[in-house]
């Protein structure tokens, strides 16, 4: 693929098509400098020579060009995830397994990305679901940061960088785009981007100050400006997928915004407005929420997974984790609150479970999901929630849901609901 653009008349099938305009490939602007050409290959083989481009020969194995033209941000994710060999791909075709964009149906429906692209959030929400991510903001994060990332990330083959940024501020047709970092030459202090959409730019090199001032417009759909993305891979530590909120019968369209949102807005005020004298009461509110029963579903399967893999000592270790959670003084609260809204259901082994997991919910949600209750009725839910009281085994895996709570939702909602204007929609400030 060439730099230079040039216009190919079709023949065309019908009126509308006699007035299109077919394109092969753009020109890149003279401030961005070809992969492939002379200047290109030297600025490479300076990054190689440096240690800056350890992870090039994984994402080159694995790049693919995105199959839709609003699928930069799927397809982005899908060569990082093949170059870190993340487990569990969805079948591609025959009996092989491959991350690929157009399998990447989750948090936010392929057909809907195709519409309207993929905001900086819901990239958050997609990438979260199978690997490990750090989220940079630009507006957040300074350039002096950036640069450092781009040398840790460019100096190893175990992380890699995906940056959000518009096309306008480099000069290129369109606005927001994803794409991976190949190299970093620290010579020039330039970067590597391997562009997704190979049939409008081939891969290029662009200073890293122009790659941080492109990520700082704000983008039109969000109001929010763009950043980028750290993503590895532990296949010990497990995520809390939304494909797997999104795979239970009868939920609704789950997104992590709209758990922050939950979080954030809607079940204090729900607390708020219901006002339990109760502790009873107050976790029948937070308990009947469709997305904090989701993700219920998902700690229980996670589990339940987990049961299906484990060793003998593991076996103990759960069973120990179960009867730690049965002896807190907060489950028996939420055994008669379940019990009560399914009075038909008798309580059998997988009610039990589900109880075990309510209460392990109940007591490593935030503390911001309780703001609005009564000041005594909080002090005696923090008395009940206190891990002093708690055995190691529980206290670890308190700690350990109550961080992805905060790594997962919290990230993305700092709790400042704002209306955008025009619309009936809520967003979390720094959730989009």
């Amino acid at each position: 693929m060439t730099s230079n653009s040039s216009q190919v008349p079709l023949p065309p099938q019908n009126k509308e098509a006699a007035s299109q305009i077919y394109f092969e490939g753009r020109p890149l602007p003279d401030s961005l400098i070809n992969f492939s050409s002379p200047t290109g290959k030297e600025l490479f083989k300076q990054a190689l020579n440096e240690g800056y481009a350890e992870g090039y020969f994984n994402l080159s194995s694995c790049f693919s060009h995105q199959m839709d033209p609003a699928f930069c941000g799927l397809s982005s994710l899908s060569i990082v995830l093949n170059a870190l060999q993340v487990k569990g791909a969805p079948v591609w075709k025959g009996p092989w397994r491959w991350w690929f964009d157009e399998l990447l149906n989750c948090c936010t429906p392929v057909e809907e990305v195709k519409k309207r692209g993929i905001t900086f959030a819901q990239f958050a929400c997609l990438a979260k679901c199978h690997c490990d991510v750090s989220v940079k903001r630009a507006d957040r994060t300074s350039k002096e940061e950036f640069i450092a990332d781009l040398k840790n990330v460019c100096s190893s083959s175990d992380v890699y960088m995906i940056i959000s940024f518009s096309r306008a501020a480099l000069k290129q047709t369109g606005d927001g785009h994803y794409s991976p970092i190949g190299a970093y030459n620290s010579d020039k202090n330039m970067a590597l981007v391997l562009d997704t959409a190979r049939f409008k730019y081939p891969s290029y090199f662009a200073s890293a100050d122009l790659l941080y001032n492109a990520m700082l417009p704000l983008d039109k759909e969000t109001g929010l400006s763009r950043g980028y993305f750290l993503l590895s891979y532990n296949p010990s530590h497990k995520t809390i997928s939304l494909c797997k909120l999104s795979s239970v019968e009868n939920n609704p369209v789950i997104n992590w915004t709209a758990l922050g949102k939950a979080f954030c807005k809607d079940i204090p005020e729900r607390l708020l407005s219901e006002k339990p004298n109760t502790l009873e009461e107050a976790a029948k509110v937070v308990l009947t929420d469709p997305l904090i029963m989701s993700l219920q579903h998902v700690l229980r399967t996670d589990i339940g997974n987990l049961e299906d893999e484990i060793s003998e000592s593991g076996e103990r270790d759960v069973s120990s984790l179960f009867n730690d959670v049965k002896t807190t003084a907060l489950y028996p609260i939420i055994l008669s609150v379940l019990q009560k809204t399914q009075q038909n259901a008798p309580l059998d082994d997988p009610n039990e479970k589900q109880v075990v997991f309510a209460t392990l919910f109940m007591l490593s949600a935030p503390p911001m999901l309780f703001k609005n209750l009564e000041p005594e009725l909080t002090k005696k839910l923090e008395f009940y929630r206190d891990r002093g009281d708690m055995s190691p085994t529980l206290r670890h895996e308190v700690e350990r849901v109550s961080g992805e709570m905060k790594e997962l939702v919290m990230n993305f909602c700092v709790c400042e609901i704002e209306k955008k204007p025009g619309t009936n929609a809520f967003c979390c400030n720094g959730s989009k």
